[in-house]
């Protein structure tokens, strides 16, 4: 029987590179595609076995050639940046990302664009998957929990916005890494919508304590009501400043945000160990990454 090969776009990420090396490690042969150039993407993808590939999605010609050649792709770009990709290999087993917050803040505009967005995925390529992942942590760059981790390492004080008992369930992104892979190298029946989430729930103040926890610090955490927070964040944006927090983002601190829908995958990286390897991570990035 033939390997697999899977294109991976979006590969030069994190969750990409990651997607690639669960890929490598079983056995697939892989096309790594990448948008941006950046020093050593090239050789990193490569060294994994890899073929790298500098793709823009916007060049659709480009990237039927590339699809033509392979047995399944997986598009780690938002879904509203990626969905175009879908009318170029309709009928192969592909793979895309939303999020878990269509479920728990539909009205917001970037949630509202981004069902839009599936829907037209679905229309075009019926067996599509589309992952729902919650909160995705574990890496310098992830933009939430790193974020947090470096606030809480320069403040003696950090605000706790929302409701402290609200649940959250973070992914540590190697786990989403894995559960794409193995659903686009899978032969079983492609599900339509997965929702990816963290082994357990926790709730917000448990979440702030165990990031404080495992960034060393011994900072006070100061619980901040969303309605007080939402202004605060609102006078910040009219005098020039960019807020930690944007008001949508203050307004659903006070929901859950657990995995939502019928079909759900839970990883298996607990909350502590996914923490602490995100401490390492961030100790070791240079200055500015």
């Amino acid at each position: 029987m033939s390997r697999r090969v899977v294109l991976v776009a979006g590969a030069g990420g994190a969750v990409g590179f990651e997607i690639v090396r669960a890929l490598r490690a079983d056995g697939c042969d892989v096309v790594a595609t990448y948008r941006t150039r950046r020093d050593g993407v090239d050789a990193r993808l490569s060294a994994l076995g890899a073929r790298a590939v500098r793709w823009d999605m916007a060049d659709e010609t480009r990237g039927r050639a590339l699809l033509a050649d392979v047995d399944g792709a997986v598009f780690v770009p938002i879904l509203t940046a990626s969905e175009r990709a879908a009318a170029l290999a309709p009928d192969k087993r592909l793979v895309f990302f939303s999020s878990n917050n269509i479920a728990i803040d539909p009205q917001a505009p970037v949630y509202a664009a981004l069902r839009a967005a599936e829907d037209r995925v679905r229309a075009v390529s019926p067996a599509a998957t589309i992952l729902r992942p919650t909160m995705i942590y574990g890496y310098p760059g992830d933009g939430n929990l790193s974020v947090l981790m470096r606030a809480m390492r320069r403040a003696p004080l950090t605000p706790m916005i929302g409701n402290s008992r609200a649940l959250q369930q973070p992914v540590f992104y190697r786990d989403l890494a894995r559960a794409a892979a193995d659903l686009v190298a899978s032969d079983g029946p492609a599900p339509d919508t997965v929702a990816v989430a963290g082994p357990t729930p926790v709730t917000q103040g448990q979440l702030y304590r165990a990031v404080r926890d495992a960034a060393g610090g011994k900072g006070a955490l100061l619980p901040v009501p969303a309605p007080i927070a939402g202004a605060a964040a609102r006078a910040a944006a009219a005098i020039g400043l960019r807020p930690l927090l944007t008001p949508a983002q203050i307004k659903r601190a006070n929901r859950d945000k657990t995995p939502v829908g019928d079909n759900v995958l839970l990883g298996a990286t607990a909350l502590a160990e996914g923490l602490r390897e995100l401490a390492g991570a961030l100790d070791a990035a240079p200055p500015g990454a």
